[in-house]
Order: structure tokens, then sequence, then C-alpha cells
């Protein structure tokens, strides 16, 4: 995958030679956007940066490119750079790359791999063999049970029974099946295994996919946005995620990114009163509005904090903190908004059922959602015109500063002015006097202090 839209930056810090510019850079990214930066470049361009970056960096994000970007870049790189790119990769994604070679690709890199006469090429060389050596089995179809077997690690079933969540066996009728994170080689087996297209997956682990309704032969699939918190992230702490909630017979399968979303909450028992009917579709909705309201609440009192900061003492830090809950609150406004526009569609369709139950509990939650996208709006509101205000604040600070400096200047300016004058090289008035000298300094005193007065009157030497 291919970013273009950093290109211009990168290809002044290659013209500019700001190597060191380049190492920050491609250091403060991951290796995979790093790759997406990189993979605009022309290979000329690719090798320069490649070249800059260290040892553990380079390999990293070399390990990411697009093979395609790989092989044109192996071909641009002379032999002895291009063994070492290879052999540095990690263990995982060396042996990726040289598995993923097609049989026309294969002589290619043999052929770099054998030009250079090293261990490392040696190792190369011995794994290159032994993965053409190795018998690639024949296509086949998996049996139930064995489709079964091979996504047991990434699918958790559970029952919901006496209002509790219990775990449950694969074969228990109206069951919920979780599946968080799985990799992309076993979207095709869930799939297969489930009786579900596998877009219905893809949607669900894109963190950029918004809420909607899409039904497709017997499985439907319902995306929620939900609210995410990740310690981690230094910057952003508070953002959303997808859970693709699809309904099969009489499957519940949820679908998720994250660990630890709201999910949890119900297999932890946290939730009080679940319920084993697709109302706990509605429960998993509700519980995820609540969130909002819990986490719009902290970024509020986060801002308030931030807030009492500013008013002692004015700091870059802590106005980038109130853009960075600026940035949580236009995630959880969007996400809402697309989540009250797929309850709308869910109310009209009548796929959860009509009965009154169903439709206080729908109630319920349409209330929720309003009031945190009210709140959410009210909040966004408060803390733009707080960093408006803020703003201006520090503006108007720097005036008041450059205000007094100026005048400072113009005041010492004065008795400079009047030395200069009686350092002139010719008849000069009282220059014999014996007194001369304190003549010059009293005229320049008074004048700085009758200047001095008029500036304190206006106000313009005050803080």
């Amino acid at each position: 995958m291919k970013n273009p839209l950093l290109v211009p930056e990168l290809r002044e810090m290659l013209d500019t030679r700001d190597f060191e510019a380049i190492r920050d850079f491609f250091g403060d990214q991951t290796p995979a956007l790093a790759a997406e930066f990189l993979a605009a470049l022309s290979p000329a361009e690719q090798r320069k940066i490649l070249a800059a970056l260290e040892a553990p960096t380079r390999a990293l994000v070399f390990a990411e490119l697009d093979e395609d970007v790989q092989l044109a870049l192996l071909d641009a790189l002379p032999a002895v750079e291009s063994v070492e790119l290879v052999a540095s990769m990690p263990d995982e994604p060396r042996l990726a790359f040289l598995e993923g070679l097609q049989p026309e690709e294969q002589p290619t890199v043999r052929e770099i791999i054998e030009s250079v006469d090293t261990p490392l090429a040696d190792k190369l060389e011995s794994e290159l063999d032994a993965v053409i050596a190795e018998p690639k089995p024949e296509p086949e179809d998996l049996t139930v049970e064995e489709i079964a077997s091979e996504i047991a690690p990434y699918v958790e079933y559970y029952r919901i029974a006496g209002e509790r969540v219990t775990p449950a066996e694969r074969g228990d009728r109206r069951r919920w099946a979780n599946v968080v994170n799985p990799p992309k080689d076993v979207l095709p087996l869930l799939a297969k295994h489930f009786k579900i297209p596998v877009d219905f997956l893809t949607a669900s682990l894109d963190i950029d996919e918004t809420a909607r309704i899409e039904t497709e032969d017997d499985a439907t699939l319902l995306i929620v946005k939900v609210p995410y918190f990740d310690e981690t992230v230094a910057d952003v702490l508070y953002f959303t995620v997808p859970i693709g909630v699809i309904l099969v017979g009489d499957t519940i399968l949820t679908v998720c990114a994250r660990p630890g979303s709201v999910l949890q909450e119900f297999i932890d028992n946290k939730v009080r009163h679940p319920v084993g009917d697709r109302r706990f579709i509605l429960q998993i909705i509700l519980r995820a509005v609540l969130l909002y309201l819990q986490h719009l609440k902290q970024l509020n009192n986060a801002a308030n904090v931030v807030q009492k900061k500013l008013e002692a003492e004015s700091r870059n830090k802590q106005l980038i903190k109130l853009f960075n809950i600026e940035k949580s609150l236009v995630y959880f406004t969007t996400s809402l908004k697309s989540n009250m526009f797929m309850l709308e569609r869910l109310k009209r369709s009548g796929l959860l059922g009509d009965d009154d139950v169903t439709q206080n509990l729908l109630d319920d939650i349409f209330i929720e959602t309003r009031q945190a996208i009210e709140m959410a709006n009210i909040y966004s509101d408060i803390l733009s015109g707080m960093m408006d205000a803020f703003a201006s604040v520090i503006s108007n600070n720097l005036n008041i500063v450059m205000k007094l400096l100026t005048s400072m200047t113009i005041i010492l300016t004065i008795p400079v002015l009047v030395t200069s004058m009686y350092g002139m090289n010719i008849k000069l008035p009282l220059q014999d006097h014996p007194l001369a000298f304190l003549f010059v300094v009293g005229v320049s005193v008074s004048v700085c202090v009758v200047v001095i007065y008029y500036f304190m009157r206006k106000g313009w030497l005050e803080r």
C-alpha cells in the first residue's frame, strides 16, 4: 500500500541531505505506516532513505513493504546490500518473503544471493533451497471437523443462561461465538464454518468501518461503533472501534479487532441480566452507549484539569492535551451519529422483533444515544471555545511583552541619541566646560524620566 501524502516533504529531506530528520521521521512511525510512505517513492529514493536508517528500523520497514516493492528495491540495490537487507529481516517475515516468491521470481533472487560470498548469503541460500525443496501441498477441501479444528484457537463459545454468561461447547444451540483479531488466513475458514460471506469478517475488522446493517443470504451483519480506551497510546487515549455482530441461524457471532472491548464486560459477567436471544444485540449496543457517556465525563474532567493548569501557566504541552481530547470527542460524535442511523434502520426493519420488551429496550438506547450525542457536541463546543480563548490569551500576553520591550528599547535609545550627538568631531556647545559630562548625563536622564512617566501614564510599562 502506498501513501503519497508526504512525498514532497520526504524528497525535500533527501535534497537537503537532512538524514537526521529522515531517521527521526521513520523512527517515530510504526513499521507498517513507514512502509506506506516509503512505497510511494521511486526505488532510487527508497534506497537513499533506507541507507539513512539504522539497521533495525531498516529491516522492519522493508519487511512491511509489498512484495513487488521489495523485489524492485532489491533489483535497484547492490547485491551486498540486498543480501544484508533480507538477512536482517525478522525470521517470520523473511521466511514469508522467501515462501511468497513465484517460480519465475526465484531465479532472480537466487542470482542476487549467489553473487555475494558472505555467511549471510550462505544462510539465505540454504533457506531459499529449503523453501523450494519443500513440497507444496495440493489444495483440498477440508472437512467440517478439520475446519473447526483450525479455527478453534480463535473462537470462544459462550452460552447465556440464568442471566449469566458461561463457556459453551461448539455444538450447543443458541450460542454466542466471539472472535477477536483473527489472522487474515483464517478468515476464509471462519466464513466457511459459520456459512457467512468473508466480507462480513473483513468489514468487522476494519477500524475505519462505519455503523451499518447488511443482509446477504441467510446472514445479517450489524456493525456497531463502540468506545475503546487504550492506555498504551500516548496521545489519543479514547477512540472508537467497530464490532461486527453477525446473525446466522441460532448463532450470534461477534467479531472485533481489539481485545478488551465492551464484549469483555459480558464475558466477565459485569453486565446485569444478559439475555440469550436476539435482544442480546441491543444489550451490547446499550452497554456501548453507557460507556460513551462514562468516557465523555472522563474527557470533560480531564479537560477541566488541563484548563486549570493552563490558567496557572500557559504551555504548549497543555494545549496539545486539549487538542487530543478534542480529537477523541470528534471520534465519539462521528461514531454516535453513525450508530444512530444504524439504529433507525434496525428499528424499521423489525429484525429483532416488535414485542414490547424489545421496543422499550430500543427506546432506551435511542434516548441514551441522543444524550451522548448532545453531551459530545456540548463538550466539543466548550473545548473549542476554550482553546480559542487560550489562544487569544497567549497572543495577548505576547503583545504585552512586545509592548514592554518596545517601550524599554525607546527609553534606552534616548541616552544613546544624546551621547552620540556629543560624540561628533565638530565644535559643540559646552564642550570645554568642566561639567560638560554631567550636563550630557543630566539631559539624558531627564528626558528618560519624562518618557518613563509618559509611558507609565499610558500603561505601556505594565505587564
